[in-house]
């Protein structure tokens, strides 16, 4: 487990990456073990600031299968860096192969004290999803006027988006700790009075020439440059974050749960789902909670009800496009009898998830028996099905649905029919339960 720290700017140059790499170095020097994420679409240049040369980046392990540790670069000692790339931008149209072999290889980054994530400066589909995703966000602000105003705007689009967690402030390129303090008090106090929600405030860095110098040279100030004033304070802010306590609801999470929920966030606002007709809305919003239900099968994740609590949220979406009028109801083929379903799982969240799916597809789902045409299995445990779920299956054809986490397949009697790795699209899943109901017995 890891503390998760995404870096975010409402616009360019407010010196977000110069934030994110000697911030870094500064939790390095306190002892901490730091890996630093560059996931900086426009300028990866986290790199450059740090005076290295990675071979391999970020875009080689999500697309071209190179293990996570080798791309990994020791930038300090206590530091190490993941270089960045284009790729982050294409998550939500990775297959499914590539989705699994993601989750695992950012798994390899939970040793880490924190996983700091310096992201795109803006408002992008990109940026929104990765801030939402991480559990601490810190907002990098200067004292140009449109610096305030666009780093409000984005806490704004973001509170708009769901996020209840009080961001982190940060005021960089400071005149003084007055002005500082007064421009935190400015963003902090329309935050809380027109989106209803707090900021924490991390301190300030302050105008400095040795930043600059430390730039042109391509080096981290914190190596050239640490007893300048900009040097000490960021160690002072090093110290403040990591004596900060976390707040209610918000803890150290692992990086593979962080990518999976920018996955989840990218896929909802990708334009291949971006109908506005009430049926799509709902495909949609199942879509991301199949994805979203990988999320789950590790009982022992301390996130679990938060995700839970996102995937009722996204169940409870669909629904309300679903049920306003017939009208929004999906058209259909006519057909002498829609296909029934039985969905035996495990895990009643998983279930609804499923039911709900197979039912915005027009297929009727049967919880309770009764007569079915097919059914749908989940049971990730590989344990052999109690006698009573066993009676319900009887001896339909079946289709298994597989967890991430796991390749087995338990053969509850007999082999399933078709076997679906999860995240999948909900129509692949309609396809496959019908394909079992019009198949032998």
């Amino acid at each position: 487990m890891s503390r998760v720290l995404a870096v975010a700017s409402g616009k360019g140059g407010t010196g977000k990456t110069s934030i994110s790499v000697n911030l870094s170095l500064g939790l390095a020097r306190l002892g901490r073990r730091v890996c630093l994420l560059d996931a900086d679409l426009g300028l990866s240049n986290v790199d450059v600031l740090l005076g290295i040369s990675p071979e391999l980046t970020l875009d080689h392990v999500l697309f071209e299968g190179v293990p996570m540790e080798r791309a990994v670069v020791q930038a300090a000692p206590g530091l190490d860096v993941v270089p960045g790339g284009s790729g982050v931008s294409r998550l939500a149209d990775l297959p499914r192969d590539l989705r699994q072999a993601m989750s695992a290889e950012f798994a390899k980054l939970s040793g880490y004290d924190f996983l700091v994530v310096d992201s795109s400066p803006g408002i992008s589909s990109q940026v929104l999803s990765l801030c939402l995703a991480c559990p601490e966000l810190l907002v990098v602000i200067n004292p140009d006027p449109a610096s305030i105003t666009d780093a409000y705007a984005l806490v704004k689009v973001l509170a708009e988006s769901g996020m209840r967690k009080s961001p982190y402030l940060l005021v960089n390129k400071a005149k003084s700790r007055e002005s500082a303090g007064e421009i935190y008090s400015r963003v902090r106090g329309a935050m809380v009075k027109y989106l209803k929600l707090d900021a924490r405030y991390l301190g300030h860095v302050p105008q400095d020439p040795h930043v600059s110098a430390a730039a042109a040279r391509q080096r981290p100030l914190m190596d050239l440059y640490p007893a300048s004033s900009a040097g000490r304070a960021i160690l002072g802010l090093a110290k403040n974050l990591d004596e900060a306590r976390l707040p209610q609801g918000v803890g150290q999470t692992d990086p593979a749960t962080v990518m999976e929920g920018t996955l989840v966030r990218m896929r909802e606002s990708s334009p291949f789902h971006s109908e506005r007709s009430p049926s799509a809305q709902a495909r949609r919003a199942l879509d991301a909670a199949i994805t979203l239900a990988g999320v789950l099968e590790n009982p022992g994740r301390q996130d679990r009800a938060a995700v839970t609590a996102r995937l009722k949220s996204l169940l409870l979406k669909a629904r309300s496009v679903m049920e306003p009028g017939a009208s929004h109801a999906p058209v259909e083929r006519p057909q002498a009898k829609p296909v029934r379903v039985a969905v035996i799982s495990s895990d009643a969240s998983i279930a609804d998830i499923l039911s709900e799916s197979l039912g915005a597809a027009g297929l009727a789902v049967n919880l309770g028996g009764g007569r079915a045409d097919a059914a749908v299995v989940y049971w990730p445990d590989g344990h052999d099905i109690p006698a009573p779920r066993l009676a319900e299956l009887g001896d339909l054809r079946y289709v298994y649905v597989r967890s991430m986490a796991s390749k087995a397949v338990p053969r509850f009697g007999r082999e399933p029919a078709e076997v679906m790795d999860m995240p999948f699209k909900l129509e692949e899943l309609a396809v496959a339960v019908r394909r079992c109901a019009s198949g032998p017995a």
